[in-house]
């Protein structure tokens, strides 16, 4: 769920002229921006939003020692940034250790990798540290995709929780010990993967559905659950499951075992299904009750109080009500565990705009009393943390306004911590900010931030943005635009001033956001931007700075794109081979790197985080149904000086409407587990696969139908393939009756 980065948005209807358009196109932006990272939260006074480290690698997850190390999860080793290695980091006094405490070769391509981080309760004296991690096939492709749920474990990539022993600020890989396995990863999205300990000793998992949402709605599977073990080094497997709701089930087996034997019968690890993608959770003080966000579709992002042996309902219902939809009544269909809190997408079935991240029990004292015993949660697509009060005389948690925090971006992990602050990581993107608009350095973006109580309301500093068109010129007499876009004081201390430092020996303060330099020399300079708001007394932001290369053009090259699969199609269809390639470089390159992301509507799925070569390979593979998607290939060039240009280009997907009909018309269908009142059409990528369901009993024009068959054949729930051409599809129903009702004769 992870990694998501804002651009327009585009209307639907122009999808397919803009994709015509903008396909043949090699995009080239300039590089980067300024040293500043992640903007303040906007907090209620008294409170600051504080870095603790920065420069992280695509951070994903952290947690906390008791002897006060903060354990952080990034991406890549001490020497690569390749996606399919990860690393445990240090911060300890201060500061994060340069030194690795573990790496692990893991599947890291689209939303897998080292996801989750947990410490015994007994560390300090054993040492233990628990981690949920994508673990690469033990046959075959090691980090492919594999769609059957049923398949062998040792064909496909498989998420597993494993524990390792922590000596000092080192993890020994030989200590793995294999606990949780074949947690199926089919389409690389869907993983969750958060570990808690709870106040029983028990470790808790979170799983999500793996990209097949039917996985999530039966206890004989571990995806789309909440997972109880209690490790222990007594039994061979390294737990037992001794008090979990299915541990004594008739058929009970042990699912988390490399290679099991699939079957129909109740998994010992399970403790709550029917979950999406509970991507965070935390465990309440004292109760030891789980709330989790689970995130949701297209309607819904909802917390569940999990209790043992519930099911929370999904595909079938996504919040309160059906999957899809907004309903009133809530809570239909019953007969599954209720959300304790749920909200509405800004936009109904736009599932790109809200992500629920489960968050963090303030249990403390450092913040105002009213605080205590608050649930917070954040969203990290619309920017918000929001907490929730157990009201006593309604017996309800509700939503305290206005939210606590707002401004937020790529929050993706809050916890509260012993010294009575909460902390945050923000996490923008495998590479860096998209440039529709600007471009911005990943790494000053990808950080570990507190939210402190301060006593008394302070004006926060501001924080400096700095960018320049062009980055560098062959022209020594090139005017350089200066621009602090971007650049905003977290308490709104307006008019600010801007105090510009041009590296050549010249300063200018404006109250202007741009303002202009021309450099008489050759050579490489670096300007810095200061910004000054209007409080009382007013604060002046760190320092923002970027270089500037006269007499020097950047580097240039194009992007070469050919789809193997058909020569002749300049449009993707799903699973197709496409080829990528460098072309024309100027003379001046000295080194190139690939990245691929995927874009989904108004955010991204890491794809090919890190790729080398002059030329490479990938297969359109995402099974997203939602047709406004994209793949984004990012060439990033730079010289001998050090100056860096990306180049992009965007591979689009062919799309066709897709028509489905009722006889009677008005009936009701379901298409990709999203309801529709019949006749709809809609567009899909062509090549999806694509589960479609007309259910019955239903109720059309007052009377009660079954279903009687499709037109293309079938059950009244399949998986259709959605073909080249324009395809209508259609549902019969017969009146109940004539099923019913038997012919009696006499």
């Amino acid at each position: 769920m992870t990694d998501m980065i804002r651009i327009k948005s585009l209307a639907l209807k122009l999808i397919k002229r803009f994709f015509l358009v903008v396909l043949g196109l090699s995009l080239l932006w300039p590089a980067p921006t300024s040293v500043q990272g992640v903007t303040p939260l906007t907090l209620p006074p008294g409170f600051v939003d504080e870095l603790v480290v920065s420069n992280l690698l695509s951070p994903r997850a952290f947690t906390f020692t008791p002897d006060g190390r903060i354990l952080i999860l990034e991406r890549g080793s001490a020497s690569s940034n390749d996606s399919n290695l990860a690393s445990v980091r240090v911060f300890k006094n201060g500061a994060l250790l340069a030194t690795r405490a573990l790496t692990l070769d893991v599947c890291g391509d689209s939303e897998r990798g080292l996801l989750g981080i947990a410490v015994d309760p007994n560390f300090a004296n054993n040492g233990y540290v628990y981690l949920y991690y994508t673990r690469h096939a033990y046959s075959g492709s090691a980090c492919s995709y594999n769609y059957h749920p049923n398949a062998s474990g040792q064909t496909g990539p498989r998420n597993r929780v494993a524990r390792f022993t922590m000596s000092g600020d080192t993890i020994n890989p030989n200590t793995q010990k294999i606990l949780i396995d074949d947690i199926i990863t089919n389409v690389g999205y869907h993983n969750a993967g958060d570990l808690h300990f709870g106040p029983d000793g028990y470790l808790y998992i979170s799983t999500g559905d793996g990209g097949v949402s039917s996985l999530a709605s039966t206890n004989t599977n571990l995806n789309g659950k909440i997972l109880r073990i209690l490790p222990t080094d007594a039994d061979p497997r390294g737990y037992v499951t001794t008090g979990n709701p299915f541990d004594q089930a008739s058929g009970a087996r042990y699912c988390g075992v490399t290679l099991p034997s699939y079957g129909d019968t109740p998994c010992r690890e399970v403790y709550a299904f029917g979950l999406r993608n509970p991507f965070r959770f935390t465990i309440q003080p004292n109760t030891g009750i789980p709330f989790v966000g689970d995130v949701g579709g297209g309607v819904w992002e909802e917390i569940d109080s999990i209790t043992a042996g519930s099911n929370y309902g999904w595909p079938t219902r996504e919040g309160p009500c059906a999957n899809g939809v907004n309903c009133s009544p809530p809570f239909t269909p019953s007969g599954f565990a209720d959300p304790i809190y749920s909200y509405l997408h800004a936009n109904i079935n736009a599932n790109s705009d809200s992500a629920v991240i489960g968050g963090a029990f303030y249990s403390g004292t450092a913040f105002p009393i009213e605080y205590r015993g608050d649930y917070f949660f954040a969203d990290v697509l619309r920017g918000f943390i929001r907490r929730l009060k157990y009201n006593v005389s309604t017996s309800a948690w509700e939503a305290v306004t206005p939210d606590f925090a707002t401004g937020g971006y790529g929050l993706i992990g809050l916890k509260y911590h012993t010294d009575g602050n909460l902390y945050y990581i923000s996490f923008v993107s495998e590479t860096r900010v998209d440039c529709t608009v600007s471009c911005a350095n990943p790494s000053q973006a990808n950080e570990l931030r507190r939210i402190r109580y301060t006593n008394a309301p302070s004006n926060q500093s501001p924080v400096a943005q700095i960018s320049v068109t062009p980055t560098g010129s062959s022209d020594i007499n090139q005017i350089y635009t200066f621009s602090a876009q971007g650049s905003v004081d977290p308490d709104g201390n307006t008019p600010l001033t801007y105090n510009w430092d041009f590296g050549n020996g010249i300063t200018e303060t404006t109250t202007a956001l741009t303002t202009t330099q021309v450099y008489t020399q050759v050579g490489i300079y670096t300007a810095t931007l200061t910004v000054t708001d209007n409080g009382l007394p007013p604060a002046t932001s760190s320092p923002a700075t970027i270089r500037v290369y006269p007499g020097n053009a950047p580097p240039t090259a194009t992007i070469v794109v050919t789809n193997t699969t058909e020569l002749a199609r300049d449009l993707y269809h799903v699973n197709d081979n496409w080829e990528y390639g460098l072309s024309n470089p100027s003379a001046d390159v000295a080194s190139y790197s690939w990245s691929i992301v995927f874009h989904h509507q108004t955010h991204t799925h890491p794809f090919i985080p890190n790729a080398g070569g002059a030329q490479g390979s990938f297969i359109t593979n995402f099974n997203e149904w939602d047709p406004v998607v994209w793949y984004r290939i990012i060439l990033t060039l730079t010289d001998p000086e050090g100056q860096t240009t990306y180049v992009e280009r965007d591979v689009l997907p062919e799309t066709v409407d897709v028509t489905f009909v009722t006889q009677p018309t008005g009936g009701q269908i379901k298409a990709d587990n999203v309801g529709y009142t019949t006749t709809v059409t809609f567009p899909r990528v062509v090549n999806l696969s694509s589960s479609i369901e007309a259910p019955y009993p239903q109720t059309i024009n007052g009377q009660p139908y079954m279903f009687q068959s499709w037109s293309q054949g079938g059950p009244s729930a399949q998986t259709i393939v959605i073909p080249d051409q324009p395809i209508t599809y259609t549902a019969t129903f017969v009146p109940a009756q004539q099923i019913f009702l038997p012919l009696i004769r006499r």
